[in-house]
């Protein structure tokens, strides 16, 4: 095994951390665990059932109790949604000459 900032091998045992075996290198004293699991947050089938979930009109809090995702992760996937959508409103104005978005 090395320490993965400066690739020694005079390593020691330093507890545990979240159920897994901690290390800490001699030389550098960086700590670290031997294999790392990258999650990579929600799936797109949980994201799009959120989204589905406001478009019909349920609530971040309601969605956050069915989904058990967190309430403010749900509003900015409806914001980076949002942002993909075309501004296709154009002012014009009605037959009165007022102004309208």
């Amino acid at each position: 095994m090395q320490c993965p900032e400066c690739q020694s091998t005079h390593i020691n045992k330093n507890g545990h951390k979240k159920g897994k075996q901690n290390y800490i290198c001699v030389r550098c004293k960086r700590q670290f665990i031997n294999d790392y699991q990258f999650q990579k947050g929600y799936s797109e089938e949980v994201k799009r059932e959120c989204l589905k979930m406001y478009v019909n009109g349920m609530g971040f809090r309601a969605i956050e109790r069915v989904n058990n995702v967190h309430h403010t992760t749900i509003i900015n996937w409806v914001k980076q949604a949002g942002e993909l959508l075309p501004n296709c409103y154009e002012e014009r104005n009605d037959s009165f000459g007022w102004r309208i978005r």
